[in-house]
């Protein structure tokens, strides 16, 4: 009789791992696709850069609106430190003077006025929690990323929160060569 039980608890439970390969509704994989179609939505977050050469803190106000964002930066006084928007192929940047400069590439333009070096085109996938076509991924206990490496970026997920049902992250950090990004997002927003 025990040998039957013991049978039939490893039959039962051969069974519940076979369906949790399927992916249960809220579950990390089942939230991926609903993710990769959310294309409008907008965030507030604080931003901590460092680089050999400054620390800072700065507000993060950024809005998508499919492959188009507005990502606006401001200091701890609320002084605009740039406004970076992106329509259709145009890329612009309104820096702290007001001044308007224009490229075809974010990361370039960003980089070339500020120094720093900004993710920006794969922020908007990895913000998500959403790796790219190729990045390599770690992922935590419950199955969502933990680490992503890609384009020279090592980004660690340190937190997330459960916003209308989805998973999204809610503490980043990202390195690169010399520069380090913390990025600890308040508020997510969806349309």
């Amino acid at each position: 009789m025990r040998n039957l039980l013991i049978m039939l608890t490893l039959l039962w439970l051969s069974g519940c791992a076979y369906k949790a390969e399927q992916a249960p509704a809220g579950s990390w994989q089942a939230q991926q696709n609903t993710l990769s179609q959310l294309q409008n939505w907008q965030l507030s977050a604080k931003l901590g850069i460092i680089t050999p050469d400054e620390r800072g803190s700065l507000s993060l106000f950024w809005r998508q609106n499919s492959n188009d964002y507005r990502m606006n930066l401001t200091n701890v006084v609320g002084k605009r430190v740039f406004d970076l928007s992106r329509s259709g192929q145009k890329v612009q940047l309104i820096d702290s003077k007001g001044e308007l400069h224009q490229a075809s590439n974010a990361r370039d333009l960003v980089l070339e006025l500020t120094g720093w070096d900004l993710p920006v085109e794969q922020l908007s996938y990895w913000i998500k929690g959403l790796p790219g076509v190729g990045d390599k991924v770690t992922y935590d206990a419950q199955q969502r990323p933990e680490t992503i490496s890609a384009h020279g970026w090592q980004l660690q997920y340190l937190g997330y929160t459960q916003i209308d049902g989805l998973w999204l992250p809610s503490r980043l950090n990202l390195t690169h060569n010399d520069t380090q990004l913390r990025l600890a997002i308040s508020q997510w927003e969806f349309k």
